[in-house]
């Protein structure tokens, strides 16, 4: 399974239950309601569940999903929750044509049965809005932010081992120079787009972006299974060389970028008053942005420290070359692996 597919199973789990729950207790309310129509039906109420849940999971994981992703904020939360709904009516209406095509029913018994069902795909909209407008909003703050926050989970500080990358845009004083500034900011926000993927499929997470600078983090076993945090910077790579296209075609450039990893301890807290943030302290940072520095002395794109590399298998299509340690400024020295 890939990481893609194991990413968007993961997150159309926690859908597929809401949806579910949701209509069980529908049901239950229903039946309580009005006794008439006979008991509740659990597996019927699932089964119902989990064809509303369709629409949002297959949706949300194509390509069509991408397009929305320009929109403002209201506007993809409207539009994404109409788009859903009206894929979720043909849903309806063909199970319920081929359902009562099974029972013998007439197309008279299925209009007389439109009102219930359009009741439950207005229920739908008012739900569909709701998860779509939180599943926007943790994307504002970041995949899992929004969640931490809702928990407390960093409300005291608490200690952390992290692996970070720093991922920097090459030549980008040139860029600003030869593009608008309009045009300048419009690269690197689409090249954040890109980076976006690979860093969620890798389970990692964006934590700060700085100018032109992206900071992407990995809980300490997340980033070393399957050497995860490596992955995600090539598959970064496939991305952007597969839009290469777009960017020449908009900016006349592709973004080249080189990145710096390494791994440590780190003190986690939210952080503020007016605004609120989670933070990373520690020397880790530091350490990392110094490794990220000597690429371009070194002539090489990805360079890790040897503390983490020893930790992982290194993929079979990478090779590790050892440049020896070296004095970061203000860092000190370490033992530095090239990765490419």
């Amino acid at each position: 399974m890939s990481p893609r597919t194991a990413n968007r199973l993961r997150s159309a789990v926690p859908v597929v239950v809401t949806f579910v729950l949701v209509s069980i207790t529908w049901d239950f309310v229903s039946s309580y309601l009005r006794p008439e129509m006979g008991g509740p039906v659990p597996a019927t109420a699932t089964l119902i569940g989990v064809l509303i849940a369709i629409p949002l999971i297959l949706l949300e994981s194509s390509k069509f999903e991408e397009r929305f992703r320009r929109l403002s904020f209201p506007a993809a939360v409207l539009l994404k929750t109409v788009t859903y709904v009206g894929a979720l009516t043909v849903i309806f209406l063909g199970v319920g044509l081929l359902v009562g095509w099974m029972k013998g029913l007439t197309m008279q018994d299925f209009r007389d049965s439109l009102p219930g069902g359009f009741a439950a795909i207005t229920a739908s909209f008012v739900l569909y809005l709701v998860i779509i407008f939180l599943r926007q909003l943790d994307s504002l703050l970041g995949p899992g932010v929004l969640l931490r926050f809702v928990t407390g989970r960093y409300h005291q500080p608490r200690r952390e081992r992290r692996i970070f990358m720093f991922v920097d845009i090459e030549g980008s004083t040139e860029l600003s120079r030869n593009l608008s500034m309009e045009h300048y900011y419009g690269l690197v926000n689409d090249f954040f787009r890109d980076v976006a993927g690979p860093v969620q499929d890798s389970r990692g997470e964006i934590y700060e972006y700085v100018g032109d600078e992206v900071v992407i983090s990995w809980e300490y076993d997340t980033g070393i299974r399957n050497a995860n945090c490596i992955r995600a910077f090539f598959e970064i790579e496939k991305v952007v060389w597969r839009h290469s296209g777009q960017y020449l075609s908009r900016y006349g450039a592709v973004p080249a970028f080189k990145a710096g990893l390494h791994e440590g301890e780190v003190i986690a807290a939210e952080m503020g008053g007016l605004k609120k943030v989670i933070a990373f302290n520690g020397e880790v940072l530091n350490v990392t942005a110094r490794i990220q520095g000597e690429c371009n002395r070194l002539g090489r794109r990805l360079l890790a420290s040897r503390q983490l590399v020893d930790q992982m298998t290194i993929p079979q299509n990478v090779t590790a070359t050892a440049m020896g340690t070296i004095d970061l400024r203000g860092a000190g020295p370490a033992e530095i692996v090239a990765l490419g």
